[in-house]
């Protein structure tokens, strides 16, 4: 996590005093005035994105509709759309433009039929001297492996070239032979095979690219009621891997195949669990009416063909919605579109496989407890078994804030090195709750005016006080805690097992604090050294930016700072705010390692709007802790971000000066596994 604020010098020029206003709350709500004005809101996307086409009954695309005239149902219940886009070639094109992909099927078609595919696709690239309407790319599939052009083009005579010399770049090649190695003797099987690979190989490549494909397989496609079984989660995978590369399949036979299996309309549904499988299900034609496309009639003039197909590659609509949550793994859920108008034809994915996520498993908590009930359970942990109070320890969950005081005179108390930690897990995931009863100060909240002056003296306080702080060498100790690796079974997929926090390492540090700004000396770094893959969080700006971050953000429109309570603290009375600053405020970023998306290895990444509390000191404005909690949407692969840092006196020199004693950072999201499929891997 990193925490990005104003230097201290744009705080002296950008915070401005606080205006008051009485809305609803009594003590008044402090909204601060405006200093610049708001970024545009980021548009929401569904999680789940579908193409959509739109057809009159003769074939014709239909442009210009609204997103009212489209009902989408999901399992048969009518499903809100996120997110609505038209697209053609007039008014609006889509960006990335539509990839169109040709594969030539040299492992299911005869050597003169693939000599006749080759030339009919060559003489479609070099059509219009070679000025391609769409962005492609051609593979050619073969018992050799699979090839092809190394990235999409617009220069077909330079892609017509490659197939004429049959000099595309190899995507698979060594494990071809292994493949054909490991099927004696069954030549149909041996096909079915390479087929499959090939196509699961080129939907990971095309994950990789955003955007619409329109894939056209060329050749009458692979022996199916000869080319073995297929377990449940090859389909799963097959369905899940098309749609997430948004790969629309279709095939475009060319010339009669007396081997092809006939394949009946019961097959074209979605295999919604694995006792109802068959072959049929991995076969092309049920793959491409899955994916939104289409089995064509046998291609007398293969090149014309290709040029009905493309011809409209541009008119589609993008639609994205939110699943409901899964119950089960692999939940297979059925889509439609039903149109306004019946007349209508709406094609795209028939269906999904729908998955139970962290979300859907809240860690097992035996007990709910106040920071009082905590302190009965602890009064004799030291008789028992290390071992023992740790697993009570994980059982149990904190209503309310455990004062940092109480947590380092319980920490005495444990019988081990895991109790220990157990116990900072349980105060470190409380320090953003509120306080318990006995720490709140019922007093008379303070007037309008009042609240003017304490907040004045913060305001004051980062201008002046924070600047003047003498330069020191600090030590940062950083304890990190995480969930076990779950085991490499089926367990993963459903988010449960073991969700307690162990500690995992810890590093120390040395920090120089010159002129105001942090610097850390990271050749002093002493601990384990995470890999880059590895989760991670890092705090920047605890000695002060993050102070006049909230400040600052609270001064732009819609940002509220309003009274909350007193509060006894470790050093006295202490005055507390809660604030809100919305998503367009751009101050604010949490990310992490990484998304799944294309492969793994690209960080997360997202401003964020964020809200939080402030506890100053009323006499000086210095600020003593603060709250910064991440306001982040539920479908986001991070769940939920937040910083608490404590701050309080420290004796240098003889002087007291006010700085970061303590801090919590704490992140929950989703975990990144590295599959290994089709030759191919990728990141879900």
């Amino acid at each position: 996590m990193k925490l990005r604020g104003p230097a201290f010098a744009a705080v002296s020029i950008c915070l401005s005093m606080p205006a008051f206003s009485q809305q609803g709350d009594p003590a008044g709500v402090v909204e601060l005035q405006p200093s610049a004005q708001l970024a545009s809101a980021i548009e929401p996307e569904g999680i789940i994105h579908l193409d959509v086409t739109v057809t009159d009954k003769s074939g014709k695309p239909v442009t210009g509709l609204k997103a009212e005239e489209f009902n989408l149902l999901d399992n048969g219940r009518a499903t809100k759309l996120v997110s609505f886009h038209a697209f053609d070639e007039r008014t609006a094109r889509p960006d990335p433009p539509t990839e169109v992909i040709l594969v030539i099927d040299a492992v299911n078609l005869w050597p003169q039929q693939v000599s006749n595919a080759e030339r009919a696709v060559e003489k479609f690239l070099r059509a219009h001297e070679g000025h391609l309407a769409q962005p492609m790319v051609i593979y050619r599939l073969s018992t050799s492996g699979l090839s092809g052009s190394m990235e999409p083009t617009l220069d077909g005579n330079r892609l017509a070239n490659e197939v004429a010399r049959g000099e595309p770049r190899i995507v698979w090649q060594q494990d071809a032979r292994r493949i054909e190695a490991s099927l004696p003797g069954d030549y149909a099987r041996k096909r079915n095979a390479f087929s499959l690979t090939g196509l699961g190989s080129i939907a990971i490549e095309e994950r990789r690219r955003p955007g619409q494909k329109l894939l056209f397989w060329i050749g009458p496609g692979w022996p199916v009621k000869s080319g073995g079984e297929y377990t449940f989660d090859e389909v799963v995978e097959f369905s899940t891997r098309l749609r997430e590369a948004q790969i629309v399949l279709s095939s475009l036979p060319t010339w009669a195949d007396a081997e092809h299996e006939s394949l009946s309309q019961d097959f074209l549904t979605g295999l919604k669990n694995a006792k109802d499988g068959s072959p049929f299900d991995m076969a092309l034609e049920v793959l491409a009416v899955e994916s939104g496309g289409r089995v064509m009639e046998r291609a007398i003039d293969l090149k014309g063909s290709i040029e009905t197909c493309v011809a409209n590659a541009n008119h589609f609509y993008t639609l994205t919605f939110d699943p409901p949550r899964a119950s089960v793994v692999d939940e297979y859920h059925d889509l439609k579109i039903k149109m306004a108008n019946p007349d209508l034809i709406a094609r795209t994915n028939s269906g999904y496989y729908d998955e139970p996520v962290f979300y859907d498993q809240p860690a097992p908590v035996t007990e709910r407890v106040t920071v009082a009930r905590l302190e009965q359970i602890l009064s004799n942990a030291h008789e028992r078994r290390d071992e023992e109070a740790t697993q009570q320890l994980n059982a149990l969950e904190l209503t309310e804030r455990m004062p940092s005081a109480k947590l380092t005179l319980w920490k005495a108390r444990m019988p081990g090195s895991k109790s220990r930690a157990a116990l900072v897990v349980l105060a470190d995931k409380s320090g953003f709750l509120a306080p318990p009863a006995e720490a709140t100060v019922f007093n008379p909240a303070p007037d309008v005016a009042t609240q003017r002056q304490m907040l004045s003296r913060t305001v004051d306080y980062l201008k002046q006080a924070i600047p003047k702080l003498p330069d020191i060498f600090a030590t940062r100790t950083t304890v990190r805690y995480e969930e076990p690796k779950q085991k490499d079974d089926e367990t993963w997929k459903t988010a449960v097992g073991d969700q307690s926090l162990r500690q995992a390492e810890t590093a120390k540090v040395t920090m120089v604090i010159r002129n105001g700004k942090e610097e850390t000396d990271t050749s002093a770094k002493r601990g384990k050294h995470t890999s880059a893959r590895e989760r991670s969080l890092d705090t920047e700006g605890t000695f002060g930016p993050i102070l006049a971050m909230v400040l600052f953000g609270a001064s732009w429109p819609h940002s509220h700072l309003a009274w909350s309570r007193w509060e006894q603290g470790g050093n006295g009375v202490e005055a507390v705010f809660s604030y809100r600053v919305p998503q367009e405020m751009p101050l604010f970023e949490v990310g992490f390692c990484c998304l799944a998306d294309p492969d793994g290895t690209i960080p997360f990444k997202r401003k964020s709007g964020y809200h939080g509390e402030i506890a100053i000191d009323p006499a000086s404005g210095a600020i003593l802790r603060i709250v910064v909690v991440a306001d982040l949407e539920q479908k986001l692969p991070l769940e939920w971000s937040g910083v608490v840092v404590e701050y309080g006196p420290v004796d240098i020199g003889g002087k007291t000066y006010i700085y970061p004693t303590r801090s919590v950072a704490l992140t929950r999201s989703r975990t990144v596994r590295i599959l290994h499929e089709w030759n191919e891997s990728f990141g879900i």
